[in-house]
């Protein structure tokens, strides 16, 4: 990676997903999964191990388990072989945000609710046809009072006094 780059996170990282391959597993009583792929120009084959678990309410739930430390997860990371999100040492990409990075993925995440246009810039939209006032005002009201905080955290870092004429 460049110097420049951010620290690797794990959406850095190709994944294998146990989810993907229930129907599979459903059909059989299978105790590995075959990885045959190519990675740089290098190719890979090996066998990853299964484990299952019985489920509360019947049926059972299927895991790898990590080629590296034989962990039960449901998702693999492609280094170069698959491990799991110990093996890699990387964190997850909210772990790696600073706290005026969460509230603008925060007020994304409401606007999509919405349905409105993703950025700040864009303004307040209207109430989603069939939304219920109550909840439109209850989104709107943590919609407003994330604004609140990003504005305060923004005049912190430009260091400006928010309320010039108040004491």
């Amino acid at each position: 990676m460049p110097a420049f780059a951010t620290a690797p996170n794990l959406s850095h990282y190709a994944k294998l997903r146990i989810s993907s391959y229930r129907e599979q597993l459903r059909q059989g009583d299978i105790d590995s999964f075959r990885a045959d792929y190519v990675h740089r120009g290098k190719s890979y084959n090996y066998s990853i191990k299964l484990s299952r678990t019985p489920c509360n309410y019947g049926g059972h739930r299927h895991w790898f388990n990590c080629p590296s430390c034989s962990r039960r997860t449901s998702v693999l990371y492609r280094i170069n072989t698959y491990v799991c999100r110990h093996c890699t040492r990387a964190a997850y990409g909210s772990q790696l945000e600073q706290p005026i990075d969460n509230l603008f993925r925060r007020l994304n995440a409401i606007r999509a609710r919405l349905g409105w246009q993703a950025g700040i810039a864009h303004g307040v939209g209207e109430r989603p046809k069939g939304m219920h006032r109550t909840t439109y005002n209850k989104i709107i009201w943590e919609y407003m009072n994330l604004m609140d905080r990003l504005l305060g955290a923004q005049c912190k870092m430009l260091n400006i006094q928010r309320y010039p004429h108040s004491k």
